[in-house]
């Protein structure tokens, strides 16, 4: 639930903010999960690194990637890491793509691991995760501009009764008095 939380919160902060004040503080969490896997702190590592991983940051995933391809953090998981590895790869860069394959290569069971990847592809990959950025930014603008995106409950107006505001009607509807 937390970490749902935190990527709804960075993808809302993403949509809304400019990306050079995103990009540092994504720098900052990286820094601080790279400090923590030279520590030997693997679990933090693996905490800090998944959290960015699942918000689309290529350089963590391919950390998650290796570090369920070692054991370091995670029980040992190649399904995992080949999954967590194709994500990264969808960056382009060329050591990325070939560590990707390389997971796959070390996997006894290729299409476990290539399903698990088409599902987290679907939750993380780049263009799941624009669609979900997208989808909360409608969400914002609607709220700050007043229009409905959300259950009848919270589309209401001002007024309570789902009336518009209009100049001549700034009190809300007319009730009669069996209403109030």
């Amino acid at each position: 639930m937390k970490s749902t939380l935190f990527a709804a919160c960075v993808l809302v902060f993403a949509a809304t903010f400019t990306s050079g004040v995103f990009a540092k503080e994504l720098k900052e969490y990286q820094v601080e999960a790279d400090q923590y896997y030279a520590q030997g702190n693997y679990k933090k590592a693996f905490k800090g690194y998944f959290k960015l991983a699942k918000i689309g940051d290529h350089y963590s995933q391919y950390w998650v990637a290796n570090m369920y391809a070692n054991g370091e953090g995670k029980k040992t998981d190649l399904k995992y890491a080949y999954a967590w590895s194709t994500l990264a790869a969808e960056s382009g860069r060329e050591k990325l793509i070939r560590n990707s394959e390389e997971l796959l290569d070390r996997n006894a069971d290729k299409k476990a691991a290539q399903k698990k990847a088409e599902r987290l592809m679907k939750k993380y990959g780049v263009q799941a995760l624009e669609e979900k950025a997208e989808l909360l930014a409608k969400r914002e603008s609607g709220r700050r501009f007043g229009s409905c995106t959300g259950s009848r409950l919270s589309c209401q107006n001002a007024s309570g009764y789902g009336a518009p505001i209009t100049p001549g009607n700034q009190q809300g509807p007319v009730m009669s008095a069996g209403e109030r």
